[in-house]
């Protein structure tokens, strides 16, 4: 499967189908994260702040309030 198939499938999910799927690859992403966190600040960190302002979103804040969040 493509990542265009891929990403065709993503957009068909349920918003509930779609956390349920973030909430499943988040290990997956941490790993990544860990393994190479040189390449997690220069290639996804632009990434999300692009995606943050886009949608009118605060990135600060958010960090923040992942940070903050009780366990």
């Amino acid at each position: 499967m493509t990542i265009e198939e891929l990403s065709t499938h993503f957009h068909k999910l349920s918003h509930t189908e779609k956390l349920v799927f973030f909430k499943a690859i988040m290990p997956t992403l941490c790993a990544l994260f860990k393994d190479d966190p040189q390449r997690m600040m220069s290639e996804m960190m632009p990434l999300c702040r692009e995606m943050m302002q886009g949608c009118s979103g605060d990135m600060f804040r958010m960090m923040q309030q992942m940070m903050t969040r009780p366990s």
